[in-house]
């Protein structure tokens, strides 16, 4: 969690103006969008980090089995919220494998 990506984001997020972030946190933690989930029929990637205190791999399953079309769920072992900034080592072959393949040749 000490990389310069991970410092440069919370340096950016701790100087944001109050009522920006009061309207951003809203919309985050208030918004709900499951009644839509069944119409969305492209392929879907969930990639999942395993300790997320924010989204539980549980979320990502809802996902799965919520989505018009087909899915796959890969849990990656990643601590934290955003893995492109703690873990890109691990996140970035996920990604990467995943751009490259389609649901069925995982």
């Amino acid at each position: 969690m000490d990389s310069m990506a991970v410092q440069e984001f919370c340096r950016t997020l701790f100087n944001m103006r109050p009522d920006i972030t009061l309207s951003l946190a809203q919309t985050i933690f208030l918004g709900d969008t499951r009644h839509i989930l069944g119409l969305v029929t492209l392929p879907c990637h969930i990639i999942q980090g395993m300790k997320d205190l924010a989204v539980p791999v549980a979320v990502s399953e809802y996902l799965h089995q919520n989505l018009g079309g087909e899915s796959i769920v890969e849990v990656v072992a990643t601590e934290g919220h955003l893995p492109q900034l703690s873990s890109p080592d691990i996140l970035i072959p996920v990604l990467l494998k995943h751009i490259r393949y389609g649901i069925a040749e995982l």
